[in-house]
Order: C-alpha cells, then sequence, then structure tokens
C-alpha cells in the first residue's frame, strides 16, 4: 500500500478502515457461499448444512480479520519509522 509523504493519519486510517470492512464483508460472502455450495453437496440433515455455513462465514470473517491485522501494522511499522 503507497500512500503519500505529506498525507495525514487521520486519512491513512480512514482509508485502511474502508479496505478492511470491504475486505471482510468480501471474505464473509465468499465464505459463506463456499460453505453453503461444500453443506449442499456434501450433507443432508439440515443442522449439518447450517454448521457448515457458520463454518465457512466464521474462516471468512477470520481471513478478513488477518488482513486487516496486517494493514494496521503496517500502518502503525510505518509512523512509528516516520517519527
Amino acid at each position: 500500500m503507497s500512500y503519500a509523504a505529506n498525507a495525514r493519519p487521520e486519512l491513512k486510517v480512514a482509508e485502511t478502515w474502508d479496505k478492511c470492512i470491504e475486505n471482510t464483508v468480501l471474505k464473509l460472502a465468499y465464505g459463506t457461499l463456499a460453505g453453503g455450495l461444500a453443506a449442499m453437496i456434501l450433507f443432508r440433515s439440515p443442522s449439518a448444512r447450517s454448521s457448515i455455513v457458520g463454518l465457512g462465514c466464521g474462516v471468512g470473517v477470520g481471513m478478513g480479520y488477518t488482513d486487516c491485522k496486517v494493514e494496521f501494522d503496517t500502518i502503525a511499522k510505518i509512523e512509528k519509522e516516520a517519527n
């Protein structure tokens, strides 16, 4: 991620939040779709299907959270080096 040298830190954080929210929602949707597809193919009972869809949702949110953590750690490292 490239930032302008004179950009305010508030704008960097706001931009990162926007990207993180978008990324997490997309990964949640992909996880839900993948879990739903796997559940429809592999399981017959509704409880097993919902469990697999829930697992897919959790995996998607977890991936989004991890990506956000990396992005915010990168911003913190850049700000620390700048000061």
